[in-house]
């Protein structure tokens, strides 16, 4: 009978124990769906919201400036498509020198009397150094103008937020910076110029109406003559810089001193200064100069550093 009774209890144990694996995975079953439901009917409406943001700053831009293009779903380029044998600069397919053009008639009025305009503008970010770049100007209280790219990565979000934040002045210089497909076409321009404009406005709410051409309007490999890619800009509201003093800081062999001297040397030799440097993961040497020159530059008689504003006068290589 002991033996029965102690049976009879083990069954009993395992009896419930298989009742409550029972009940626990008719709750999982219930629950584990119900949880996929509600996680994916969140996401479906962030991004259902997103898309109807999307949508309607599209519709704003088309009844502002009557572009019809895709911009906001335009398939991205693949970027292993034949080039048409057009050289790409970041893989060093120009030899010209775009600083050496002789810019001395173009709206640079040497003449100005009285205060020096010295415009600090950086091409191609954001980029690894723009926070540290943007750390210098904050530490010298000087505002300067980025001519920037599309990078939609998270990580530089807050780069394109801080520049408009902290007064800087935020320009266009194509999303792509593929010179190939850029200047393929005047479409080609126009897609990727609407796609950059479009992305700084969602991302910093900034109508950004200044652009550098990459390579600058006197570049060599457009196809397209570039009087039509600068009367598109016109009709846009937007105006080109570009410039009349150069670091020279995309030349190889560059140097922290080299790339002070190019610039602090030529000052002096203008009343009005546009000042050409790069934000990009290969010019260190470009932040480490920066202190330098801010320094030498605001201790030069009557000079100031200032931002590209609507009332800059535009130094442009073509006209």
């Amino acid at each position: 009978m002991l033996d029965r009774s102690r049976k009879n209890k083990v069954y009993s144990k395992k009896i419930k124990r298989l009742r409550r694996g029972i009940v626990i995975t008719v709750v999982a079953a219930c629950l584990i769906p119900t949880c996929i439901c509600v996680i994916l009917s969140v996401r479906y409406d962030r991004l259902n919201a997103k898309y109807k943001q999307s949508t309607a700053d599209l519709e704003w831009y088309r009844q502002r400036y009557g572009s019809e293009l895709s911009i906001l779903s335009a398939v991205q380029p693949d970027t292993e498509a034949e080039t048409d044998n057009v050289p790409d600069a970041e893989a060093g397919g120009f030899e010209q020198d775009y600083s050496d053009v002789d810019t001395s008639g173009a709206l640079n009025p040497e003449d100005i009397e009285g205060t020096r305009y010295v415009y600090l503008t950086f091409d191609d970010g954001p980029s690894i150094y723009t926070e540290e770049i943007l750390d210098i100007l904050k530490e010298n209280d000087v505002k300067a103008t980025f001519f920037v790219c599309g990078k939609p990565d998270a990580k530089y979000v807050d780069a394109y937020k801080r520049i408009v934040d902290e007064g800087h002045t935020l320009g266009m210089h194509s999303y792509s910076h593929k010179y190939a497909e850029i200047y393929s076409s005047l479409d080609s321009f126009k897609e990727d110029f609407d796609k950059l404009r479009i992305f700084l406005y969602q991302t910093t709410g900034v109508w950004a109406k200044y652009y550098r051409f990459p390579g600058g309007s006197s570049n060599a490999v457009s196809k397209v003559d570039i009087k039509e890619l600068e009367d598109f800009l016109e009709g846009t509201d937007a105006t080109f810089y570009d410039w009349n003093i150069s670091a020279k800081d995309d030349k190889a062999g560059n140097t922290k001193e080299s790339i002070y001297a190019n610039i602090v040397d030529n000052v002096p030799k203008f009343k009005h200064c546009i000042v050409l440097m790069h934000d990009a993961a290969d010019k260190r040497s470009t932040v480490d100069a920066l202190p330098d020159i801010i320094r030498d530059i605001k201790a030069m008689d009557d000079t100031v550093i200032v931002p590209i504003t609507d009332n800059t006068l535009p130094v442009q290589h073509i006209k």
